[in-house]
């Protein structure tokens, strides 16, 4: 059954109902938000979009690790995805927050430290913290993908 959102970046669309994802707790810094639509804007694109259902203004832009980084293992607490129900991160997809400069994409960073894990069989998804030093909260996309495959985290 098709839902009709309102966002910022694309105006009025239809998602299916199995792209609504449940986050209990909310985002960080957007707890009171906590049912998001994963979009993909197209096929070819590396990034997906996770729109609020509630307040067209609030979407993030994800992007999966392994497309950039050669391992990513946040460090976190298997207790802290009890409530999305997993009992290790890898169990789930996992998904950095891209921020892209207005005035210079190619300073794209992704979010190592606060992971979106997603459970897709429930439809439930946590931003967890990292506890790995070495996840920075801005770690450059377009710089990891150019570096050889032996220097990359």
């Amino acid at each position: 059954m098709p839902i009709t959102l309102h966002t910022k970046p694309f105006g009025p669309i239809e998602v299916d109902e199995r792209q609504i994802l449940q986050f209990p707790n909310g985002l960080l810094g957007f707890e009171k938000y906590t049912e998001y639509a994963l979009i993909e804007e197209n096929a070819e694109s590396p990034f997906k979009w996770l729109q609020s259902t509630k307040e067209s203004g609030l979407a993030f832009i994800l992007i999966q690790p392994e497309l950039f980084l050669n391992e990513y293992k946040p460090i976190v607490s298997d207790d802290e995805l009890k409530d999305i129900g997993l009992t290790h991160w890898n169990e789930g997809i996992i998904f950095l927050i891209v921020t892209i400069p207005h005035d210079n994409p190619r300073g794209m960073t992704a979010n190592l430290q606060g992971p979106v894990v997603i459970n897709a069989k429930i439809a439930k998804g946590k931003q967890l913290i990292s506890r790995d030093e070495n996840h920075p909260i801005r770690k450059k996309i377009v710089e990891m993908a150019e570096e050889p495959a032996s220097e990359k985290v």
